[in-house]
């Protein structure tokens, strides 16, 4: 293992000496093993070594020993240590291992984007690639399921992927490693413990190389849809923004439902949400479907479908402190996710693209639509609904909700509706700026993170 590790550590990193790699550990057989290898080759091959450890703290005192033994390892070793700790009883309510698995790779990108190191080593092998292709056909997936767990991706490597679970016992017994034992993984109460504790033995009593046969099935359905893939790749490109969340659909809606549920798997892979078969389904008819507002809860998310746009977004508790607020003074306030700035300034030099400019005085209110809304629109003091208004910009019934609209301190009259970036902001006639005006409001929204 020690030489065939090393062949792929200088196969899949340019110039490996000096860099720093670091190993994913648990304390578990498989990452005790990824470690103890990488710490033999780490003077050969003139690389620098940390190990990254997470603590979820859902095992009681074991939780905090396995923290313990990562620690002793790393004194061990001598190397640095990375630890996160996730607070106890995080996961109540949730899927505990989606989130896990969450939590673990964002820790892993806060330190790679810190430039903590340059590459992770995964203990992934052989066992835990079958399992995976298992699990993930039973839930749907496509042929891609091959690439599920891939030897290198971006700055992830999967050094002894090519290895079977006994291949890494062999090696712990010959080298007299100690590891942890997560006993959670004896019960059958997740899925994949299934997998592993029930149903491969029980292929392996038909066929011993069941998960031999598996992989080599998996990777066969991968290469032989290649064609097929390779156009799915293009119509995805093409159809896809902001960061694989945002697919446009006008001109994919009426093409082969094969190629759509295609390209939904990608969609849903690229945003790490699970792949299953009632998922996809459901997707491909709300894509098919005449409706042009749709929102469907996926895990922490919504796909929401906004007329020929299906966009992923994240679900966010409303905060009703924020859907209403009442401004007296000039300042920066919070409204919904994002900053309200308003301000008295001089009429003079104004650009329109840059806020929102009212003739009025304070106290004003900014809240969000109610039913029945309506607004006297500049300039021919013309009575438009807000409904009717969303319904032209094509804004979606989600993002309707987000609309901010600002109204008399009573809240009986609606002096204007921000509505960048749909279409152009709407003025009550009665605020309307004009040249005579000494003073006006200036508003303008901004995003909280920038």
């Amino acid at each position: 293992m020690i030489k065939e590790t090393s062949q792929f550590l200088l196969s899949n990193i340019d110039n490996i000496k000096n860099k720093t790699l670091a190993v994913a550990y648990s304390g578990g057989i498989d990452s005790q093993v990824m470690l103890n290898i990488a710490y033999r080759l780490k003077d050969e091959l003139s690389f620098n070594l940390i190990i990254i450890h997470v603590n979820y703290n859902l095992r009681g005192e074991d939780s905090t020993n396995d923290e313990l033994f990562a620690r002793s390892m790393a004194k061990k070793y001598n190397i640095d240590i990375y630890v996160k700790e996730i607070p106890p009883n995080s996961y109540i309510g949730k899927n505990i291992q989606l989130e896990a698995r969450n939590d673990r790779y964002a820790f892993f990108e806060e330190l790679y984007n810190k430039k903590i190191y340059d590459y992770l080593l995964i203990a992934h092998n052989k066992d835990d690639l079958a399992e995976t292709i298992i699990y993930r056909m039973i839930k749907g997936a496509g042929t891609d399921v091959y690439k599920s767990l891939r030897e290198k991706k971006g700055y992830i490597l999967r050094p002894i992927l090519n290895f079977y679970r006994k291949d890494i016992e062999i090696y712990a017994k010959v080298n007299s490693l100690s590891h942890r034992e997560d006993y959670s993984n004896k019960k059958n109460y997740y899925a994949r413990n299934k997998i592993r504790n029930l149903i491969i033995p029980m292929l392996e009593e038909i066929n011993t190389n069941a998960k031999t046969n598996i992989i080599r099935f998996a990777k066969r359905s991968y290469e032989e849809t290649s064609i097929l893939r390779k156009k799915i790749n293009k119509l995805y490109k093409k159809n896809i923004s902001k960061k694989n969340k945002k697919l446009n659909i006008e001109k994919i809606k009426n093409i082969k439902s094969l190629f759509i549920k295609k390209i939904i798997i990608k969609l849903l892979a690229k945003n790490s949400i699970e792949i299953t078969e009632k998922r996809v389904i459901e997707i491909l008819n709300i894509i098919k479907s005449d409706k042009p507002n749709i929102r469907l809860r996926l895990d922490n998310c919504y796909i929401v479908k906004e007329y020929n746009i299906i966009k992923i977004k994240p679900i966010q508790i409303k905060n009703e402190e924020y859907n209403y607020i009442k401004i007296d003074k000039n300042g920066v306030y919070n409204f919904l996710d994002k900053k309200a700035e308003v301000k008295k300034i001089l009429n003079k030099d104004i650009d329109y693209k840059k806020g929102l400019y009212i003739k009025a005085k304070y106290p004003i209110t900014i809240r969000t639509k109610k039913d029945g809304d309506f607004i006297y629109a500049y300039p021919n003091n013309q009575k438009k609904y807000l409904r009717k208004i969303f319904i032209d910009l094509k804004i979606s019934a989600y993002e309707r909700n987000t609309i901010p609209v600002i109204t008399s301190e009573d809240d009986n009259n609606i002096l204007a509706l921000y509505l960048e970036p749909y279409g152009l902001n709407r003025i009550s006639n009665e605020v309307a700026v004009s040249k005579e005006d000494e003073y006006i409001l200036k508003i303008s929204f901004y995003n909280d993170n920038v």
